[in-house]
């Protein structure tokens, strides 16, 4: 059994040794992600992108790059890679199988694809007002703000990454019903993290953020520079 130290310095690991390949390219590295994420057994890792990718196995192309398809909310990648002609192994953090993944056109793919990228390097954990405190008995007041703006630049990224695949899938004045859709989920939970975080700073300064609401449905409108997207609770 082949090991490897699961914190790594480096954002990807070199896995020519394994001779692994796909489409007559070699598979040459893989992320840190995707290596601890098979406790750091490159063996086991190996055998799970030959599996991942034969001939009748269950993925597909999504632009340049190939993707396993499962029922879960993260995927196998290969990637080319930009230097030489090879593939990078890493994670995708949607799964074409399951209910987010089924209803993005085959043509749109590579669009959402992008999108999640982005997504999932700016979604952060909801904060609260204990990990405030927390932080600021550690680093005091300027460790709270900078966390606070640090959350807050997370969330314009990830809403600018909305916008962006909203944009770049309308074609018409209204958007596509699919694209309504991711919108309309994607947005509960962005609002949602937003929400965490202004409560946890309130609760920090003011000791209590007062009567929260769940958020599951709300009547609320977000502008895009597209279009705006509502949501509105079922009838």
């Amino acid at each position: 059994m082949t090991m490897v130290k699961i914190r790594l310095p480096e954002d990807r690991f070199d896995i020519t040794g394994l001779n692994v390949s796909f489409a007559d390219l070699p598979i040459t590295s893989a992320s840190v992600e995707l290596v601890n994420g098979f406790g750091g057994d490159l063996d086991e890792l190996g055998e799970a992108l030959r599996e991942c990718f034969a001939d009748g196995a269950s993925w597909c192309r999504v632009g340049n790059a190939a993707h396993t398809v499962t029922q879960g909310d993260a995927e196998v990648r290969l990637v080319p890679r930009s230097d030489r002609p090879t593939w990078h192994a890493d994670y995708f953090q949607a799964g074409w199988g399951s209910r987010e993944g089924a209803r993005i056109p085959p043509e749109f793919r590579p669009q959402y694809a992008r999108y999640v990228d982005r997504r999932h390097k700016a979604r952060e954990s909801c904060l609260q007002g204990e990990d405030l405190r927390a932080v600021a008995a550690q680093k005091g007041a300027g460790g709270v703000d900078k966390l606070v703006r640090h959350h807050r630049a997370q969330l314009a990224e990830w809403y600018d990454a909305l916008d962006h695949l909203l944009s770049s899938v309308q074609t018409a004045p209204d958007l596509p019903e699919w694209a309504t859709s991711v919108a309309q989920d994607e947005l509960l939970d962005w609002h949602r993290t937003r929400e965490y975080l202004t409560s946890a700073v309130l609760e920090y300064h003011h000791g209590d953020a007062g009567p929260r609401p769940e958020t599951v449905f709300g009547n609320l409108c977000f502008h895009f520079s597209t279009g705006s997207v509502e949501l509105v609770p079922g009838l």
